[in-house]
């Protein structure tokens, strides 16, 4: 960096590792990469635990906020995470910095950004989208009073710029925020390098060679279709597939219970990064309230390790519209069960070969776009830094 002045950024987000969850991963790639390009960087987050996976480590100078709730109850946690934003961008306020890029975990953690950062020196970074997700969820209407009032204060500091999941994320920021942010980049979550992650030997799981295997890793939450994952259990030929289950999450117990005594179907602790090609088609939902309000990671997973995936939901989401030649769509409205007994009537192995070869190339797109995306932006944060 020519620079003379070191920059420093703040970098402010629930999780970060080594406690696990993909936002904390995807805010240490950006802290190593700010450092190797000279900047010094600095971490906020809670000490909070989380179910999701952990494929990094830490980078920067770490600071710790202590969380006051960890259980499922929605209420607590909600309450909890209010607090927990709150004590992250103050504790932020007190680091001296340039610019400070803010995540959207815990909830409305943009909202005190808005509330307390200097207008056009931090940057969002956003994830999932709150409010919004409130009403998505069904906690709140939104023509609650309270939700009107975090949706407003949200907006009434906007960041100088934006990072966003996808390009339809991003057009429906641009509403939100009345096109008076005009700076964004798009960065899907979820993007890796599968050569970085070999896999050494095949795993237990998927020693069946004679078999095709579907899957579903990671999160089950309230915008996923529980209806998907029992409809594909329910029609699954034992004998050709395989189903292979490792859920975390509010309703990964209700999963579990389901599925007891279904031919085909197998659950595992965890999927290694380096064995998600094992799984031929990877299953993801999104419910059509959560569209462009979340962009399930996963996906971009999915597709990143070289296989394809059956995906429910609306067509102008982020996940179909960047993936879409990897995938088969049940598009919302249609009725779940006539899509995937369809599926497994028409299933092609020939079609499966062509979508994971698709995969393949768009997972290097994706990887240098990934790229593209970091020096981007590195030179906002330059930008910002400019009197």
């Amino acid at each position: 960096m020519d620079s003379k002045k070191t920059v420093t950024v703040n970098i402010v987000n629930r999780d970060y590792p080594p406690y696990k969850g993909i936002t904390g991963e995807s805010a240490a790639e950006l802290a190593k990469y700010l450092i190797k390009s000279g900047f010094q960087v600095n971490v906020i987050h809670t000490d909070a635990p989380f179910w999701g996976i952990n494929n990094s480590v830490p980078a920067g100078n770490i600071y710790k906020v202590k969380t006051l709730y960890y259980g499922k109850n929605r209420l607590l946690r909600l309450f909890a995470n209010l607090l927990s934003g709150y004590f992250l961008i103050k504790k932020s306020k007190k680091i001296p910095s340039d610019v400070t890029v803010v995540m959207t975990d815990p909830s409305l953690l943009n909202m005190w950004a808005s509330l307390l950062l200097k207008k056009g020196k931090w940057i969002l970074w956003a994830m999932d989208l709150y409010p919004e997700a409130f009403a998505a969820g069904k906690l709140v209407s939104t023509d609650n009073f309270l939700f009107k009032k975090s949706y407003r204060l949200t907006v009434k500091n906007e960041p100088r710029k934006i990072i966003a999941l996808g390009p339809l994320q991003a057009d429906h920021l641009k509403e939100r925020y009345e096109n008076r942010v005009t700076d964004f980049v798009c960065l899907p979550c979820g993007i890796y390098n599968a050569a970085e992650y070999a896999p050494v030997d095949r795993p237990q799981w998927a020693n069946d060679l004679t078999k095709i295997y579907i899957g579903y890793c990671g999160n089950l939450g309230h915008s996923h279709s529980m209806e998907l994952l029992y409809t594909v259990a329910d029609n699954l030929d034992a004998d050709k597939f395989k189903f292979v289950l490792s859920v975390y999450g509010l309703r990964a117990q209700e999963l579990k219970q389901y599925m007891q005594g279904k031919k085909g179907v197998e659950f595992i602790p965890f999927v290694e990064r380096s064995h998600l090609n094992f799984i031929d088609i990877h299953i993801a939902s999104l419910l059509p309230q959560w569209t462009h309000i979340s962009v399930p990671s996963k996906t971009v997973s999915s597709v990143c390790s070289g296989s394809a995936f059956l995906f429910y939901g609306k067509e102008d989401s982020d996940n179909w519209f960047l993936l879409k030649e990897a995938g088969w769509l049940i598009p919302y409205g249609e009725n779940i069960h006539r899509g995937v007994t369809s599926f497994f009537q028409q299933f092609d192995v020939n079609d499966l070969e062509h979508k994971k070869a698709a995969a393949q190339k768009i997972a290097e797109k994706l990887n240098t776009d990934k790229i593209k995306a970091f020096q981007a932006i590195e030179a906002n944060i330059q930008n910002l830094t400019v009197k």
